[in-house]
């Protein structure tokens, strides 16, 4: 008789830890549904959309006083959007991306001949003329050549002709313009449609999409914006004029910018995978692992003494150092967290965010 209570008992033991599991699990995974937009998306968007903002509201202060205290600060602000704008590329997912908010906003490297050619037109920059240009000539990297190209002396060249000033003032009013686009796109259906998004298939499951973006950001770092122009990525060849913000010498800065932002996503937001992860596999030595792995690729970058360009244009060892250790990331997350999420992977596209 004794046998036999304990036998009932441990199968209810067993029932109710399976029970507590799933619904822990479940509670997580709602969780990520509910609220990963309002907790992770959304904050990212509105804060590239203030700095823009900023960027524009200088700009017409730069035009009613075109002097060098005013330029730096339009460089600086420059800046500032550009980290701010490269949190956002973590949650391009697909559904976003087929709309190309991502190469409007910032298409790199910009075109220097399209941007003289339009700055050559001595029109009015309306939104019509602007919307109709070719990506590389406007956004981010059109702004970021107007104020850094180091064959210019940029200053000079917006003091002697107002065009040049109205064509920098169209193209950031053009970026704020299309952030308010993307945000309403989310806010205007968009953010139900990814809640609900539960399907066995990829491309109709928020957390299969939301997790390949983040393996799709440590690839494109790891192959085109290190590997390609530091020659470490099928050719040998250095090619710095592909290298995304060369002329401001910032290239480190917006990589370590994005890679913070998938650390937030994966382990340090309130709404994370890790939670997930460590849930179903009913450890936390995997999110150990991809936290030490972070800890690394982190120390690669700070230990690059110089911007990237330069390191590059130097041979420096630390590039090729930074390089493989992106390789060892990428794998915890396609592979390891990946297939305990059951998620399958798509195929990254190494030619853009």
């Amino acid at each position: 008789m004794k046998k036999l209570f304990f036998f009932f008992f441990s199968i209810a033991f067993l029932l109710a830890s399976c029970s507590k599991e799933n619904s822990d699990t479940t509670s997580s995974i709602d969780l990520f549904h509910e609220e990963y937009y309002n907790v992770n998306i959304l904050p990212a968007l509105n804060n590239f959309k203030t700095e823009i903002e900023k960027q524009v509201t200088l700009t017409e202060a730069f035009q009613t006083n075109i002097n060098q205290e005013n330029f730096t600060a339009l460089q600086e602000q420059w800046l500032n959007s550009a980290i701010s704008y490269s949190k956002t590329r973590v949650y391009n997912v697909v559904d976003v991306k087929s709309l190309y908010f991502d190469i409007i906003i910032y298409n790199f490297p910009a075109n220097p001949t399209l941007i003289e050619g339009n700055i050559a037109d001595k029109t009015t920059f309306d939104t019509d003329y602007i919307s109709n240009s070719s990506t590389v000539s406007k956004g981010l990297a059109g702004i970021e050549y107007l104020l850094y190209e180091p064959n210019n002396d940029n200053l000079a060249l917006l003091q002697e002709d107002s065009y040049r000033v109205d064509y920098l003032l169209a193209i950031s009013k053009e970026t704020l313009r299309q952030i308010n686009l993307l945000i309403d796109f989310w806010e205007d259906g968009y953010k139900t449609t990814f809640s609900n998004y539960k399907s066995l298939s990829c491309i109709e499951n928020a957390r299969c999409l939301a997790f390949n973006q983040l393996i799709n950001i440590i690839d494109i770092i790891r192959v085109t914006k290190i590997g390609k122009p530091a020659g470490l990525e099928s050719s040998s060849n250095i090619n710095l004029d592909i290298l995304e913000a060369y002329r401001s010498k910032s290239s480190l800065q917006l990589i370590k910018s994005s890679l913070e932002e998938v650390q937030n996503a994966y382990t340090l937001s309130s709404v994370n995978f890790a939670n997930i992860v460590d849930e179903i596999a009913g450890s936390t030595e995997i999110s150990t692992e991809i936290d030490n792995s972070f800890t690394t690729v982190f120390n690669n970058i700070d230990a690059i003494d110089n911007n990237l360009y330069t390191a590059i244009s130097n041979g420096d060892e630390s590039v090729e150092t930074l390089y493989t250790s992106l390789f060892s990331l990428l794998q915890y997350f396609s592979v390891d967290a990946a297939s305990t999420l059951s998620v399958n992977v798509l195929p990254t596209d190494n030619d853009g965010d």
